[in-house]
């Protein structure tokens, strides 16, 4: 490890194997992974659709594991076509020349400001709390504080709002009014100014800690990007690919954005491939602008068409409310038994909880203890967070797979990780 640079270093656990949601260790350890990794695998570690996949592609005769992405190839082709037929009508056109969620994010911020270019908007509203990606733009472009460092580059053109949070919305305030409220602070925003290309946000802002704002909120936004051309960017990094019970949660909210980033569960975790779909008229970039050398590879489509094939027929989608019903009563019973539980949220099998203090704060400290405390126990959680200390969440975002059988056992896992730091 000697090395390694510092932004690389690991924990000293080494996991040297997995199957399904289970991991295992070098000391024979085996842990229950309701982290998917970096929240990639949502078909869980091994599957094995996708390793059948990769396979069968490698053992063609003939077959070349690299090909430039600028020599015609039918996998590509063929993995745009079924995103387009999956994704909200109207996204017709696809980017796959990318590896990763940062890449997908800064194609369409890219898109947004070359088709505004010659009426000088290049704003874009972004939210606080979320974590874009770490080139040097999605940095720039992300609302976390611990990324505000203006030597790692950016533009630095964009206009912060906080995101929706049911759970601390304004007193005295109904949801729908606080939701209405939120609408009209962006209207406010793109009204007042004559320099607003777009809005980028994640329909759940994860590290923000798993905030599910309500439909009414983001078809808000959809209507104020719609009647004021302005391009309506949704990060589906976290949210696509069956986690919230459809391929895109766009679809679960009924919107139709003008662009949709992709990656993480786009090939079930199988390295790498990342895309954007978006609208037509956002169609404006030229070749050598947004393409990276490991991108539109056979081998990343051919695991996310297995992917794809496996959640549209084999029946896991359906299986998302049932399950997220299991994780949230197993998750509402630990918030009645522990006061210093606040809420618990979340949308699918993408789930959150977070911890207050006495007087309803968020506790910024007991996020990290719990997250050791389920390790040590054989549970792997997340906590999201993009603020230095600010750990007053964890998330759950467990691969869909997971059965009913693993969901118990993880969450007496976690009862008794919360309950060791009381």
């Amino acid at each position: 490890m000697q090395y390694l640079a510092k932004n690389m270093i690991p924990r000293p656990t080494e996991i040297v194997r997995a199957s399904g949601i289970k991991v295992y260790d070098s000391e024979g350890n085996e842990y229950l992974d309701l982290t998917s990794q970096t929240l990639d695998l949502n078909l869980g570690h091994g599957h094995p659709v996708i390793l059948d996949a990769v396979r069968s592609l490698l053992d063609t005769e003939g077959f070349t594991y690299y090909v430039s992405p600028r020599f015609k190839n039918r996998y590509v082709a063929e993995f745009a076509e079924r995103l387009v037929g999956l994704a909200p009508e109207g996204l017709n056109k696809v980017n796959l020349h990318m590896c990763n969620g940062s890449d997908a994010n800064e194609d369409a911020l890219k898109r947004a400001r070359k088709y505004h270019r010659d009426n000088n908007r290049r704003m874009i509203v972004s939210l606080n709390g979320s974590y874009l990606g770490a080139s040097s733009e999605t940095i720039s472009a992300s609302g976390g504080n611990i990324w505000k460092e203006p030597c790692l580059g950016g533009s630095g053109d964009y206009i912060f709002i906080d995101p929706m949070n049911p759970y601390r919305k304004p007193e005295g305030m109904t949801i729908e009014e606080y939701t209405e409220a939120k609408v009209r602070e962006f209207e406010r925003i793109v009204k007042s100014r004559e320099d607003v290309a777009g809005i980028i946000m994640e329909i759940i802002p994860f590290n923000a800690g798993v905030l599910v704002p309500p439909p009414d909120y983001v078809r808000g936004i959809e209507r104020v990007c719609r009647e004021n051309d302005v391009a309506m960017i949704v990060d589906e990094i976290q949210t696509a690919f069956g986690w919230c019970g459809d391929i895109f949660a766009s679809n679960v909210y009924g919107i139709q954005p003008d662009a949709i980033s992709l990656a993480k569960g786009m090939t079930a975790g199988f390295p790498a491939l990342a895309a954007t779909v978006f609208k037509e008229k956002y169609d404006v970039l030229k070749p050598g602008t947004s393409e990276y050398s490991f991108g539109a590879q056979s081998l990343g489509c051919v695991a996310a068409l297995a992917n794809i094939d496996y959640l549209t027929t084999s029946g896991i989608l359906d299986t998302i409310p049932e399950k997220h019903e299991r994780f949230m009563s197993h998750l509402t019973r630990m918030k009645e038994k522990y006061p210093f539980i606040g809420d618990v949220r979340g949308l699918g099998l993408i789930l959150g909880m977070e911890f207050i203090h006495d007087d309803g704060s968020p506790d910024m400290d007991i996020g990290v203890d719990v997250y050791h405390a389920a390790f040590e126990r054989g549970l792997l959680i997340n906590i999201p967070t993009t603020e230095r200390g600010r750990h007053s969440a964890i998330s759950i975002k467990p691969p869909i797979i997971i059965t009913p059988e693993e969901i118990g056992d993880s969450m007496e896992r976690l009862d008794e990780a919360i309950k060791s730091v009381l």
